[in-house]
């Protein structure tokens, strides 16, 4: 049997995809107000098709919803709680991809407790705590100071010890024009040094007995075979093509030509010149040498403190003679603290036990945590009585107490860029005037890399096993 119909009754609902229909207006619309498939304006009598357009409705009426939200339509009485409430209710999700291990993450405190308890494949947690540290002694010596001064005088020894020089003596290379030839180097007239104490009043005593003559024959007889034996095996051959040093077939006893004895002293360029002038320079390298590079700088103006973990012993960039005293023979701590060992690894395992994290404080509230992960959560809630994250130099924070692997910059919020100024009633005077809505900012942070960042070294499997045939590639980033 087929459902009977109620009849039509006098008010039908104003939406055209509802049938309801009411005895009273009043019920109809208490049926729009309070219907979860209805978005409808109460104090305005207006129906919507969207919720997001109930909510825009709300956001450009303040004379009848004051502050309300544009996202959720909430209405407040004040700016300040609007915002308060976006803070707290609508947050925006992070995009943070580890650059360890590629995980993604949509809080910033995730990420660090990610890192921080070693979860991450590729970052250690022991090097995310030295780069905290890192930040924090190179902050420290920017500074200037006496902490940069006595910086200085500990690797001051050092810098002294290093002989740059590889060939040694002294040049004078600088004393002669390139231009001028060897006619004229040779013409020009030095003055002997003469002896401040006269050779005549120097009294020599003879030797007690003459030494003993030397085997003449048997030296010549030596020598001439040698000559004899080399000349036959490089007989008609040349030093670089049509070069005019040429050594030509010769028999025992044949005194060679003296125009091939020049020999060149001093400067090894000027001598790879002179012998092979016909020789093609030699190409520079394909690509740029970072190593050397970092090696010259390094030389020239000492530790990079920025871009080295000078102070770490589990770092590759660690010396501990950088900090010897050469004079008392002692290594002194890169440290501010004045302590001294007489081995390395007394150094290495106080700086592994004495300058290590044992908690953080928060400047604006002075409260204590535990773990970076915990005050990087107390930072990244807005909602919090301790407004840190709301100061100037809140990046510059985040950034030492991360270590250089967060960042942070405030940006509006996606649904407010579009802020549009309308004309409302004023209901104070009854007429129009142009109404722009509060908008609402957000934090968004960023992924970025540590000074003393290095890519991890990836390894390549060749063939089908695993372990036993990898192939490391070594990707390192300019220290400078």
């Amino acid at each position: 049997m087929a459902p009977s119909l109620q009849p039509i009754r006098a008010v039908k609902c104003t939406y055209d995809n509802c049938f309801a229909s009411f005895n009273t207006h009043k019920e109809m619309i208490s049926h729009k107000k309070y219907f979860e498939e209805h978005d409808y304006c109460s104090r305005c009598d207006e129906d919507f098709d969207s919720y997001d357009d109930l909510a825009m409705h709300k956001a450009y009426r303040p004379d009848n919803h004051g502050m309300a939200c544009r996202i959720c339509g909430e209405e407040f009485k004040s700016k300040s709680g609007l915002r308060r409430h976006i803070e707290l209710n609508h947050k925006v999700n992070q995009k943070l991809p580890c650059i360890g291990c590629g995980d993604e993450f949509y809080r910033a405190s995730l990420l660090i407790e990610h890192i921080e308890f070693g979860n991450c494949r590729v970052i250690d947690k022991k090097d995310f705590e030295s780069h905290i540290i890192h930040k924090f002694i190179v902050s420290e010596l920017l500074k200037g100071g006496s902490a940069l001064n006595r910086f200085q005088q500990k690797t001051s020894r050092f810098n002294a010890a290093i002989d740059e020089d590889d060939d040694g003596g002294v040049g004078i290379n600088n004393l002669i024009d390139k231009d001028e030839d060897e006619e004229t180097a040779h013409g020009i007239n030095y003055k002997a040094i003469v002896p401040e104490i006269p050779p005549e009043s120097l009294k020599f005593h003879p030797p007690p007995e003459p030494y003993p003559s030397l085997p003449v024959r048997s030296r010549k007889t030596s020598v001439a075979s040698a000559t004899s034996r080399l000349s036959s095996t490089l007989g008609n051959m040349s030093l670089g093509g049509d070069s005019e040093y040429e050594t030509a077939p010769s028999t025992p006893g044949t005194p060679k030509s003296s125009s091939c004895q020049t020999k060149v002293r001093g400067n090894g360029k000027l001598a790879s010149k002179e012998l092979f002038k016909d020789a093609k320079p030699t190409p520079p390298p394909s690509e740029f040498s970072i190593e050397a590079h970092d090696g010259q700088m390094a030389n020239k103006h000492g530790i990079n403190i920025i871009s080295t973990r000078f102070w770490d012993p589990i770092s590759e960039d660690w010396n501990p003679e950088c900090f010897l005293d050469t004079v008392t023979g002692k290594y002194s701590c890169p440290f501010t603290c004045e302590l001294t060992f007489d081995l390395p690894v007394d150094l290495n395992n106080h700086i592994m036990h004495d300058h290590r994290i044992t908690r953080m404080k928060c400047p604006s509230c002075l409260k204590y945590f535990k773990s970076c992960t915990a005050l990087v959560s107390h930072c990244e809630s807005r909602g919090s009585k301790c407004q840190i994250n709301k100061a100037d130099d809140f990046n510059l924070f985040l950034d030492r107490l991360t270590g250089g692997f967060l960042s942070v910059d405030e940006k509006t919020r996606p649904e407010f860029l579009q802020n549009e100024t309308r004309f409302v009633p004023n209901p104070e005077t009854g007429r129009l005037e142009l109404w722009t809505p509060p908008t609402a900012s957000y934090l968004q942070y960023s992924v970025s890399k540590p000074a003393a960042w290095k890519d991890p070294v990836k390894t390549v499997t060749v063939g089908g096993f695993p372990a036993p045939h990898t192939e490391p590639i070594n990707r390192k980033n300019s220290l400078w």
